[in-house]
């Protein structure tokens, strides 16, 4: 891995003397437009949006060169009394002011493609009220420079091979994944996928295989451990190995089924017990299902997770409904499945509708609903809570934020929007209800917000964001205090003419 990590910065480097790169979140504009058309008109109408990256895909005809700036964006976020905030990349869990500037490069040469997006991050950190049980602040300001979503590919038909530092969306959700969003900085990892649904007898399929690096900062306080520093950690690096695969019945117009799965263990241990290129570095594509006739796994300090989700779009009622279902550990049998269907597991369950109002303005109502504490079978047999299981210290973490589910650790959130769109002018309002950790808590800490959500377009510039104000009662989990947040994201994007 070491010669993995030397290999990519040199690239990284000897490319940036000829420019620097952009932010293109997911979730971004285009992102969002695409699947409420896929709805409104019925447009690509194989493709699940349960696989996305911040990966550039351009199928136009080109000259063999071609290259472009993308946009610069300048992101702001703030919190009035403690942290709040999710799917915000690189920006870290921070109290007071921080910001994220990104502008580059898309370059594409024949088949071989690069996007070069690196992330600057700057957070004040300032000092907040905390307790035994959560916060901590070194006071001290943060400064990083990320490679961000870079990425260089080679793409041939409807298969893409490449290296990259992007973030990963996998599955249905349009505010939480279980097992790779953009809660976290992108890691550096290889992949292969698909660029295009591939179409077959059958029906269609989308995939993609990883392999990756994942890394911790002692320095800094863990997410899944409610934003406490944890000295007992090691900074130790760790492998993570992981694939989607997503399939439409051919049978069945609008339906899209699929499974994530994930396996990480130390670098370290990656020369334990196995002897092969494959075992070492593509794990999970031999691991059952279960444990039968695996129970060595667990010596080898392994961690799982892994997902199923179904994503039904309804063109004609303009709507869709999806569920992702997930377990943080592997069943004993099958016996175990069915007895206990509960266990060690957790869901993410939405509904999208959009209401045309005319031409070219539309109603979008959406729902969510993403449960990550221990269901009530944790009183016959405890699983612990999601993103941390036992065998690696840091937990399903890089650089100490959750790589999944953005509501916050072992939390319950319900958040439901409706937003006026009329093109890129977009005016909406946000109620959001979090229930944090309370299967280990006696006193219930649950925050309720409303935010209103602009967005508007002069000439070049697009400007966007959220503005929320929170009420935490139970602050901390202690009885009474009730605490009063304001968190606003404000983003500001120049995007370039089209030459």
């Amino acid at each position: 891995m070491k010669l993995f990590t030397k290999i990519y910065y040199f690239i990284f480097l000897a490319i940036s003397i000829n420019g620097i790169a952009q932010n293109n979140e997911l979730g971004s504009l285009l992102q969002q437009d695409a699947r409420n058309q896929q709805l409104l008109k019925g447009t690509d109408s194989l493709k699940s949006y349960t696989i996305q990256s911040t990966e550039i895909t351009d199928n136009a005809k080109r000259p063999f060169f071609y290259w472009k700036p993308l946009p610069i964006a300048f992101i702001n976020q703030y919190n009035s009394h403690h942290p709040y905030g999710y799917n915000d990349g690189p920006m870290i869990p921070a109290n007071g002011y921080q910001t994220q500037i990104s502008a580059g490069i898309y370059a594409k040469a024949g088949p071989l493609q690069l996007q070069l997006q690196p992330q600057y991050i700057y957070a004040s950190n300032t000092s907040y009220e905390d307790n035994a049980q959560y916060g901590y602040s070194n006071q001290q300001p943060y400064k990083k420079l990320f490679p961000g979503q870079s990425s260089i590919s080679l793409s041939v038909s409807a298969i893409s091979i490449g290296l990259s530092t992007q973030n990963l969306w996998w599955g249905p959700g349009m505010t939480s994944a279980l097992l790779m969003s953009n809660n976290a900085p992108g890691f550096e990892h290889l992949y292969l996928k698909t660029r295009r649904p591939i179409k077959t007898p059958i029906g269609s399929f989308e995939f993609q295989l990883i392999g990756g690096r994942l890394q911790n900062d002692t320095a800094m306080p863990y997410e899944n451990f409610h934003l406490k520093p944890n000295s007992g950690i090691a900074n130790n690096a760790r492998y993570s190995n992981g694939y989607v695969l997503s399939y439409h019945p051919k049978w069945v117009p609008g339906l899209f089924l699929g499974i994530n799965r994930s396996l990480n263990r130390y670098e370290k241990e990656l020369n334990i017990g196995t002897s092969s290129f494959f075992s070492k570095y593509l794990p999970i594509l031999g691991k059952t299902l279960q444990k039968k006739n695996d129970w060595y796994d667990d010596t080898l300090k392994t961690d799982q997770l892994g997902s199923f989700f179904i994503r039904w779009v309804m063109p004609k009622s303009k709507a869709e409904f999806y569920v992702e279902y997930g377990f943080n550990d592997y069943g004993a049998n099958t016996r175990d499945y069915l007895m206990a269907p509960t266990h060690s597991a957790t869901h993410v369950i939405g509904f999208k509708k959009i209401k045309p109002l005319n031409k070219n303005t539309y109603l979008d109502f959406n729902l969510e609903i993403t449960q990550l504490s221990q269901s009530p079978d944790a009183i016959l047999r405890s699983a612990g809570n999601w993103y941390v299981h036992g065998q690696i210290g840091q937990g399903y973490t890089h650089y100490n934020q959750i790589l999944g589910a953005g509501a916050g650790y072992a939390a319950n959130k319900q958040i439901i929007s409706a937003i006026w769109v009329n093109g890129y002018t977009k005016l909406g309002i946000l109620l959001e209800r979090t229930d944090r950790d309370p299967e280990y808590h006696g006193n219930k800490w649950i925050d309720l917000s409303i935010g209103i959500l602009p967005q508007v377009k002069y000439k070049n510039y697009i400007i966007g964001g959220a503005l929320q104000l929170i009420n935490s009662s139970n602050y901390m989990w202690e009885k009474e205090l009730t605490k009063l947040n304001f968190h606003s994201k404000i983003s500001i994007q120049y995007i370039f003419p089209r030459k």
